[in-house]
Order: C-alpha cells, then sequence, then structure tokens
C-alpha cells in the first residue's frame, strides 16, 4: 500500500470511489458518474491544485483533493474532498493520508489546513481525533437559489 500524488490517469476510479462512499451510509448521496466526473475534475484544474490517492496494490482505496490558497496571514490548504473505500475505513489509511497531507504542507511551507464537514457523520469524529479544532469565529451559510 502506498500513497501517491494524483494523475489524470486516476479520474475514472476515483469518480467510482467518490460513488461508492457518498451513495452508501451514512451520506446517502446520488452522485452519477457524470457529476462525480464533473465535480472532480473541477477541484483538479483549480490553480495550486493537488491529489493525492492511496493504492492497494493497482487499487485506489482512497482521495484526497485539494487547493492550496494564499491568505493574509500565510498560504493555507483548503480540502475539498477526503474519502475512503468503506472497507478500508477504521484500518489507519485516511490518518496516513492525513498525516501525508500535513509532511505536503510542512514542505511547501503552508500553514493551516481547513475543510468542512458535517457533524453528524463519522468524518466529523475523525477530524476531531486528528487534532482539528471547530472554528469559533466561522459559520457556513447557504441559501437556495430555487425557493
Amino acid at each position: 500500500m502506498a500513497i501517491r500524488k494524483w494523475v489524470e490517469d486516476d479520474l475514472d476510479p476515483c469518480v467510482n470511489l467518490l460513488i461508492t462512499v457518498y451513495n452508501s451510509e451514512p451520506w446517502n448521496e446520488k452522485w452519477t458518474k457524470k457529476t462525480a466526473q464533473s465535480h472532480l475534475y473541477e477541484f483538479m484544474h483549480q490553480t495550486r491544485s493537488f491529489g493525492f490517492v492511496f493504492v492497494d496494490k493497482s487499487t485506489i482505496v482512497g482521495a484526497l483533493f485539494g487547493v492550496e490558497r494564499t491568505f493574509w496571514s500565510g498560504d493555507e490548504v483548503y480540502v475539498d474532498e477526503f474519502y475512503i473505500h468503506p472497507q478500508y475505513q477504521n484500518k489507519g489509511v485516511g490518518k496516513e493520508m492525513m498525516h501525508h497531507l500535513e509532511a505536503y504542507c510542512k514542505e511547501n511551507n503552508l500553514e493551516d489546513i481547513t475543510l468542512l464537514t458535517d457533524k453528524t457523520v463519522p468524518a466529523y469524529d475523525f477530524y476531531q481525533k486528528m487534532d482539528f479544532k471547530t472554528s469559533e469565529n466561522n459559520v457556513f451559510l447557504y441559501k437556495s437559489s430555487v425557493e
């Protein structure tokens, strides 16, 4: 098993993995091949985007997509997507990938890692165990444009 940099040929396996993960419990989302492909393609074609995949033998079982961003206090990383195949969850894969991201940040002088997650899914507990803090100053807001 190894973590390596994402390459364009990884798009389809990462799309299939995203669908497997997010269309299952506890998310129960409705991703299609087309929407998942557009979603990941858009991430990977942003300025300063990057991705890592966790490979077991020749199968991608984890993916992390992010973007480096300029901020007044120093450059940071925003994690757009991070998901692990259900059969590999709770086996250290996510932790290993997060440590890989931390090393990437140190190597590239990136000061902070930021992300959004739902408080009702296991990922929230995972991030807390990885020493992520809930921001006291920020709130996630949304408004439906179809109402």
